[in-house]
């Protein structure tokens, strides 16, 4: 006789070692023991007795445990050992949730460190831990989908970081790439995201076009009185035109006094490893 969910619901257990089987047909029965009540189901397979756990009362009701019962009889059919399936299904979740998205992508950040400067390194790293991983960090990254991504970055978008927000974006995206090559996700999701989030309203930086603006600005410069450090970085880079980090991991070995030279290896720019970069020496910058 098939059992009914008040039944289910108010069985007792008789108190037999073995617990009590109130059966539902189609070898589906409710095991009743001191400890609760569970949801189990006999199949032969290959000429063997098997029981497969179908699940736990009241996590899983008469109604899901029957839908179980039915897929496991379905696979029965088809020549499959249900045991066999669930524990690949296992498998495959726990492989899931050993790829999350914090896993693959710290794996993606130290194969791909030397491909970045130290500084740009702890940037990517820190848009990462506090801006992407408390929101998509723990999910298996085969289960992230666009809107998953979208909801992380949103929150950097409420804050007005509209540059960071699409540099991050492209960031998930590597790391999505580096999934589909290691076998942890299939596609990279961020495309779906083209349009999806506000862009920043670039605008032109000031600068000195008037010959004489420039050489007020110049006259300031040799003028200054500050830190020694200060006043040395102001005119070297007035002088060699190099970017603020450039100047500031200068190195004696790259300068050539004699040739009136600074040379930047291309492996330290991270641009053109194989080419230096050359820059002329002005007497003053000597």
């Amino acid at each position: 006789m098939a059992l009914t969910d008040t039944f289910v619901k108010q069985v007792k257990f008789s108190g037999k070692a073995a617990g009590d089987k109130h059966t539902d047909g189609d070898g589906m029965y409710l095991l009743v023991k001191a400890a609760g009540r569970y949801w189990r189901m006999d199949y032969t397979f290959q000429k063997k007795r098997k029981t497969l756990a179908l699940g736990v009362y009241p996590e899983v009701g008469l109604a899901k445990a029957r839908k179980r019962r039915d897929a496991a009889r379905e696979l029965l059919a088809d020549g499959g050992d249900p045991n066999t399936a669930k524990k690949e299904e296992k498998a495959v979740k726990l492989a899931a949730y050993a790829n999350t998205f914090a896993i693959v992508a710290r794996e993606w950040l130290k194969k791909t460190a030397n491909d970045r400067m130290t500084n740009t390194q702890a940037k990517v790293t820190t848009w990462l831990e506090k801006d992407v991983f408390p929101h998509i960090g723990k999910m298996p990254i085969s289960t992230i989908g666009p809107r998953d991504v979208l909801a992380a970055l949103r929150h950097m978008e409420g804050r007005g970081a509209l540059d960071s927000v699409h540099r991050v974006k492209q960031i998930c995206g590597q790391v999505f790439r580096y999934a589909v090559a290691i076998g942890s996700a299939e596609r990279d999701v961020t495309q779906d995201l083209k349009g999806a989030l506000a862009k920043p309203v670039h605008k032109n930086r000031p600068a000195i076009t008037d010959p004489k603006l420039a050489g007020d600005l110049m006259r300031g410069i040799f003028t200054y009185s500050g830190h020694p450090y200060t006043v040395a970085a102001l005119k070297l880079s007035s002088l060699a035109m190099l970017r603020p980090g450039e100047l500031r991991k200068a190195e004696w070995s790259e300068i050539d006094f004699e040739a009136a030279e600074w040379r930047i290896s291309g492996a330290k720019l991270l641009k053109r490893k194989n080419v230096d970069h050359v820059v002329p020496l002005s007497t003053q910058a000597v």
